[in-house]
């Protein structure tokens, strides 16, 4: 069995939660929208509900390829990967997952249409985004200019100093090096609050069936003190039960709501908002 194996964001913790949903709506068929290579979450479900239809898509081919190498090595059968550009179907599905995707498209408000798209008549969306004011995102916050200074590099060079290059490759330079997920480099452009993401899925026509946090703390010196695999846990589940406003990652399961999605939509990024994205994107090397 693949071992889906907890970090500082609550891996182990999405994947269960994805499991018990899929146990709960009876599903038949999920699909997994920006799936990367499927090594953290969708090859683990399909091996693990091997009677149930997996499709996961993703922008970049390079990636899918990747993801089809993991499920063949693997053996996992039930599971099918396409580009965005290669996946012209009609079908609908019981899940559409969602995880850690709408951080990173240019227009939120549409992506969100398209998830409902997908959906059978009682289906459901689960959507994992971080907390655009919660510690991880704010802890990157300032690492960025760190590391755009040039800072996080000669810190990563010291003694005992070296968890520092989590996140980035500072000896070649090579931004892809340690990208986990997708071999495509993607940062990113959004960075929501709690209040207007609620609204968000309002004007898309969605509504919030359940919402459960997924980590407490996560981002630079959170990731190089909480290690263990007993403090990781504690980390994921001592978020429940706390302020949306107070982790550092959401899980929200949506279905689709008896109001039209509206044909404009209200979100705007703000200028702190817009800040970041361009240091971002500069750190990252795609602006």
């Amino acid at each position: 069995m693949i071992e889906v194996r907890e970090n500082i964001h609550g891996n182990k913790k999405r994947f269960e939660y994805a499991v018990s949903l899929i146990e709960r709506f009876q599903c038949a068929s999920v699909l997994d929208v920006g799936c990367g290579n499927g090594e953290h979450l969708t090859t683990p479900l399909a091996e693990h509900f091997p009677s149930v239809r997996f499709v996961g898509i993703d922008s970049d081919a390079a990636t899918m390829r990747l993801a089809e190498e993991i499920a063949k090595h693997h053996t996992v059968k039930n599971i099918q990967f396409f580009t965005d550009a290669e996946f012209q179907s009609d079908e609908k599905f019981d899940l559409v997952i969602a995880s850690e995707v709408i951080e990173h498209v240019e227009r939120p408000g549409e992506f969100l249409l398209f998830l409902r798209s997908k959906l059978k008549p009682k289906g459901a969306i689960l959507l994992t985004t971080p907390n655009g004011y919660g510690a991880f995102e704010l802890m990157t916050a300032i690492e960025t200019p760190l590391h755009l200074l040039g800072v996080m590099n000669l810190l990563s060079k010291l003694p005992g100093l070296r968890s520092l290059k989590v996140g980035n490759s500072y000896d070649t330079g090579n931004v892809a090096d340690l990208q986990a997920d997708t071999l495509a480099i993607s940062p990113h452009v959004n960075f929501f609050s709690y209040k207007r993401l609620l609204t968000l899925f309002k004007e898309a026509g969605l509504r919030v069936e359940e919402y459960k946090p997924r980590a407490l703390f996560g981002g630079l010196g959170f990731q190089q003190l909480i290690r263990s695999a007993e403090a990781l846990h504690k980390n994921a589940y001592s978020s429940d039960g706390k302020s949306p406003y107070l982790v550092s990652g959401w899980m929200f399961v949506l279905k689709s709501s008896s109001n039209e999605p509206k044909k404009q939509f209200s979100y705007r990024r703000r200028f702190n908002e817009r800040l970041r994205r361009r240091l971002t994107a500069k750190r990252w090397g795609t602006g």
